[in-house]
């Protein structure tokens, strides 16, 4: 299909994208579709292969594509902050602290709450073997004990929201919106944890994505 859709209104066009991606899930076909239209593209394929005077530069997931472009070219004809375009791409794992403040289970409270002073945090993971998530400690944990020589296990909150590493940034957003949290664990299928979603890291993700719009528009305005 060379670029069907391409003299068509926005409406009718979105329509029939609609109708194909609906039809080839149906029939279970390939189809070869043809289209500059990087939007088209990432909406409608498994699959996006970019070429390049005739040569194939990079041939991959619309995901891969948007996070992984090979090259300058790519990048420059995917643009920069397409994927925030398409939000369900973005990953808890993208966008997650990698080594969030961890405790383990048999430690003095004394001692997560030195860890939570040096390192200027609120909150601090506790962990078992392997890495294990196995409860959180907070600083209103902390309000109405009398000692600080009793174990993380001991007063540590074992009822957490915990999300995988693909988890969307929209259901993310949803969940912190929903249940008013300010620390949600991402673990992996054993229950190992593997990183931190607060309220700021996904301001600062969209921070970023701010910034480099505003920072293309000034490329743009001085070429």
């Amino acid at each position: 299909m060379d670029e069907p859709f391409s003299a068509l209104d926005p409406i009718s066009r979105n329509q029939l994208q609609q109708e194909l991606i609906a039809l080839q899930e149906k029939m279970k076909k390939t189809i070869v579709f043809v289209t500059h239209d990087m939007d088209e593209a990432v909406k409608i394929a498994d699959r996006i292969c970019i070429m390049n005077n005739g040569e194939i530069v990079q041939a991959d997931t619309p995901e891969n594509i948007l996070k992984k472009p090979i090259n300058e070219f790519v990048s420059n004809f995917v643009g920069r902050n397409r994927i925030w375009t398409v939000p369900d791409l973005i990953k808890a794992k993208d966008i997650m602290i990698k080594n969030p403040v961890t405790a383990n289970r048999d430690e003095l409270l004394c001692n997560c709450i030195e860890k939570m002073r040096e390192n200027k945090v609120d909150s601090i993971f506790i962990v078992g073997d392997d890495n294990r998530l196995e409860g959180l400690i907070t600083i209103r944990t902390l309000q109405d004990l009398r000692s600080a020589n009793v174990k993380a296990s001991e007063v540590m909150n074992k009822t957490l929201f915990t999300i995988y590493e693909d988890y969307s940034i929209l259901n993310l957003l949803q969940l912190i919106t929903d249940n008013n949290l300010s620390a949600i664990p991402v673990v992996d299928k054993q229950q190992r944890l593997k990183g931190l979603i607060t309220p700021g890291t996904l301001v600062t993700s969209l921070s970023m994505q701010y910034l480099d719009n505003e920072k293309a528009g000034d490329t743009n305005e001085l070429s």
